[in-house]
């Protein structure tokens, strides 16, 4: 973490020793993103327990200082990260078929590189802290569909993120639109609970969870020096 962030230092300080403006953007920016949290424990257990397709979103405000094409920027998103199972039931539920979710309520900060000018396609890549105010679990089969909290099961965790996109500038007015494709993948653990809600800590050998996303952002942004 440390060496990432003096990395981060000497490029935006080698960018402003080059350039000759320095500008600042703000922008309102809403996400949408497929998003998941894999542990082996749940992927070993194959029919019982797997993964199934989970969508969440995050909105929040942007800020990044400009050193030419070269930019520090931070992020604050608040919003939801899910993660979504299926399988087959256990008898205590009464067999079948289910399928579950857990949903973290999250506030994201972001903080990154970007490479590009104030217009046109750009690149950016750092990392995100996820950080957790709470977490339910909910699962629903033919018999039975058990609800509760499991905020304690869980904790925050850092991850690693890169994007590719373009600005396009609006027609009379002083805003363009933002458009991006964002990567975000944590080697971090973020504890919690498997398909049927059942404790990850409760198990014999214990696995990290990793969570991962892929998304859309979009926002709008306004530059000024």
């Amino acid at each position: 973490m440390k060496k990432l962030f003096i990395s981060l230092s000497i490029l935006t300080c080698v960018g402003a020793a080059k350039a000759q403006t320095l500008t600042f953007d703000v922008a309102a920016k809403y996400a949408y993103s497929a998003t998941g949290m894999f542990n082996k424990n749940i992927s070993d257990l194959g029919a019982s327990q797997d993964y199934d397709v989970a969508f969440s979103s995050n909105y929040g405000l942007a800020g990044t200082v400009n050193f030419g094409k070269i930019g520090l920027g931070v992020e604050a998103l608040a919003g939801n990260f899910k993660g979504a199972y299926q399988g087959e039931a256990p008898l205590i539920w009464g067999g079948g078929n289910y399928i579950s979710q857990v949903e973290l309520k999250t506030l994201q900060i972001p903080v990154y590189l970007r490479v590009g000018g104030s217009k046109g396609s750009f690149g950016e890549f750092g990392v995100v802290a996820n950080n957790i105010s709470a977490a339910s679990y909910s699962a629903s089969n033919a018999l039975v569909d058990p609800a509760f909290d499991v905020t304690d099961q869980y904790q925050s965790f850092l991850a690693y993120m890169v994007g590719v996109g373009g600005r396009i500038a609006l027609p009379k007015i002083p805003v363009m639109l933002s458009i991006s494709a964002r990567f975000m993948y944590s080697t971090a653990d973020a504890k919690g609970v498997d398909a049927l809600g059942i404790d990850l800590d409760n198990y014999s050998t214990y696995y990290k969870t990793n969570a991962a996303s892929v998304g859309l952002h979009a926002g709008l942004v306004y530059s000024f020096e």
